[in-house]
């Protein structure tokens, strides 16, 4: 055997290093990890507002760790219920893909369920409760409801469920924070519909029928308009009702409204799937501007 043959072992070893880092990069995107991550970070983000820069640390992380088990077992469950939908129309998600076997997805989401319910069981009782909610409403959202008519449900129950857990774990509870409940179920529901647009007609032939497949794009993005309208509208409506600091809350109302704006002319614009992308995007930064800024004020 020649001298220049040598390395070809160590080159063929990397490359099957390699392409193993990539198959478990791959598979690993079955946690979700973008709306995973976000959702960390926003449960970061409120505690740090709720508390006044000056959470306790360890019941931080043991909410953090929360967050990222619950999320991690929904965006599993989703690829677990959704795996022949997406073996049409997604085939790169990981068990359309055969990257994650089916039963093995399924027993994910249940350890990642049981690990959720275990860090819950050592908050308040207030907390344990929103806790069991926010999960089940994913959960649910998976396994049935994203196909009828109530798909919008978990979505307009999930939104405000998050801050008033963080506010309640926290210990940090204000009476003006039931105003959460109609207009984060606004905000969920323009959010949903938005998200919904751009996969709707690979949806609608699998056979889902969810709010927006029934009341096609058009409709939807129109209502899903109206709705962060209406959320944005509620809480300047709520200023001669409770104590506002409008230091925080003005501001995060005017890019609220920007990126209504925006969104709906980034669609006058540009009729085509880039623009519902970046309508979508535009809702979800006005959102969390809109709810950090809220709460700021009404709990500063």
């Amino acid at each position: 055997m020649g001298s220049d043959a040598i390395p070809l072992v160590p080159a063929v070893a990397g490359g099957t290093a390699r392409a193993r880092a990539r198959r478990a990069l791959r598979a690993a995107r079955i946690i979700h990890p973008f709306p995973t991550l976000l959702n960390v970070a926003a449960t970061l983000g409120l505690a740090l507002v709720a508390s006044r820069g000056a959470p306790q640390p360890v019941l931080l992380l043991r909410m953090l760790l929360l967050m990222l088990c619950a999320q991690s077992a929904i965006g599993v469950a989703n690829d677990y219920f959704d795996r022949d939908l997406d073996a049409r129309t997604k085939r790169w998600k990981p068990v359309a893909a055969g990257l994650v076997p089916a039963r093995s997805a399924a027993v994910l989401a249940l350890a990642l369920s049981a690990a959720s319910i275990a860090l819950a069981a050592t908050l308040v009782a207030s907390g344990f409760l929103l806790a069991l909610l926010g999960l089940a409403c994913g959960l649910a959202y998976d396994a049935r409801l994203k196909r009828t008519v109530f798909s919008a449900v978990p979505y307009m129950v999930a939104i405000p469920t998050l801050p008033l857990w963080v506010w309640v774990t926290l210990g940090q509870w204000r009476p003006a924070l039931w105003w959460l409940v109609p207009v984060g179920a606004l905000i969920g529901l323009a959010l949903h519909l938005q998200n919904t647009i751009a996969d709707i007609e690979d949806d609608t032939a699998g056979g889902v029928r969810g709010l927006a497949h029934r009341l096609g794009a058009g409709w939807s993005m129109r209502l899903g308009w109206v709705a962060f309208g209406l959320a944005l509208a509620m809480t300047a409506g709520l200023v001669p009702a409770v104590s506002y600091d409008l230091r925080w809350y003005l501001p995060a109302a005017a890019v609220a409204a920007m990126c209504l704006a925006a969104s709906i002319a980034a669609y006058a614009l540009r009729r085509d799937a880039a623009a519902l992308q970046l309508g979508f995007g535009l809702l979800g930064i006005g959102s969390a501007v809109l709810a950090t800024g809220w709460l700021a004020a009404v709990t500063g």
